[in-house]
């Protein structure tokens, strides 16, 4: 049973990390899949950037109210101290005079009001000292915090273009994809498409025209055709060199033999030479 519930925990688990997986992407096609989608991301961007900004506006205000109090309370402080030094300057008088004349009460009541003046004095001094070191901390502070709102500022002024330069690119880049797509669908159809059927028929047809041609020449009659066209131009040959022949023994008087041609004198069987035929008659017709 431990098995079969961890199993089916896994499952669960995995189900539901998938389907979070599915609504992240659903969420992200909301702000990526059209140009109103990207202006409603810069308008998120926007006013979260503005709201940052008035929270750390008025942080920054805050802290500046508090520095400013604080240096009040120091200015206050160095007035009462200057009071109070004149006050124990006054009591130290009072004090001499009554030891002088020996007034004893007079002098307790000169000592009681300068040991007061001297408590307060130093507890003047030490309100100082914190205020002082609260204060250049709070500056300090303060300027971390402008730093951060001119950072802020900065942002939120450049939006505006960052949104008209990224909206530009989004539809460039959407026309350049949907007019590759159409250049390929295009292609594609061109290829499926009946022209592609008509290139192919016809490239068929050109191989069979190329093998037709090849098997008709060898074809017997053509074959015979062939060989008998050889025949009578060997015969024409034959025949003009018999007539050369002839009358080239007219002219020089005598009656030579006709030069046998070079078939016959290249046969291996042929027997003795013939008769030179008269002049005028026609040759013996080659024997191949």
């Amino acid at each position: 049973m431990g098995r079969f519930f961890a199993a089916l925990r896994r499952y669960f688990d995995f189900f539901f990390l998938r389907r979070s997986e599915d609504v992240r992407n659903a969420a992200d096609q909301q702000f990526t899949g059209s140009v109103e989608g990207i202006q409603a991301a810069y308008a998120v961007d926007r006013d979260r950037l503005s709201k940052d900004f008035r929270s750390l506006q008025e942080a920054v205000a805050q802290v500046l109210t508090i520095a400013e109090d604080k240096k009040i309370q120091l200015e206050r402080l160095s007035d009462e101290e200057q009071h109070l030094q004149v006050q124990l300057n006054g009591a130290i008088n009072a004090a001499e005079r009554a030891q002088a004349s020996g007034d004893t009460e007079e002098y307790a009541k000169a000592k009681a009001a300068y040991v007061r003046y001297q408590a307060r004095m130093t507890e003047i001094d030490a309100d100082q000292a914190r205020l002082s070191t609260e204060v250049a901390n709070l500056e300090t502070s303060m300027k971390g915090h402008m730093s951060r709102l001119t950072a802020l500022q900065a942002e939120l002024d450049k939006l505006p273009q960052e949104e008209a330069e990224t909206i530009a690119d989004y539809v460039s880049a959407k026309q350049i994809i949907e007019l590759n797509n159409r250049l390929m669908n295009a292609y594609d159809s061109l290829q499926e498409g009946p022209s592609s059927v008509v290139r192919a028929e016809v490239r068929k047809m050109s191989a069979q025209a190329r093998i037709t041609e090849q098997l008709a020449g060898t074809d017997v009659k053509l074959q015979d055709q062939q060989y008998a066209q050889l025949g009578r131009e060997m015969e024409g040959e034959d025949s003009l060199e018999a007539v050369l022949a002839a009358r080239r023994a007219e002219r020089e008087g005598g009656t030579v033999s006709a030069a046998p041609t070079e078939r016959e004198a290249s046969a291996p069987d042929a027997g003795p030479a013939a008769d030179p035929p008269a002049a005028g008659s026609p040759p013996e017709r080659p024997q191949i």
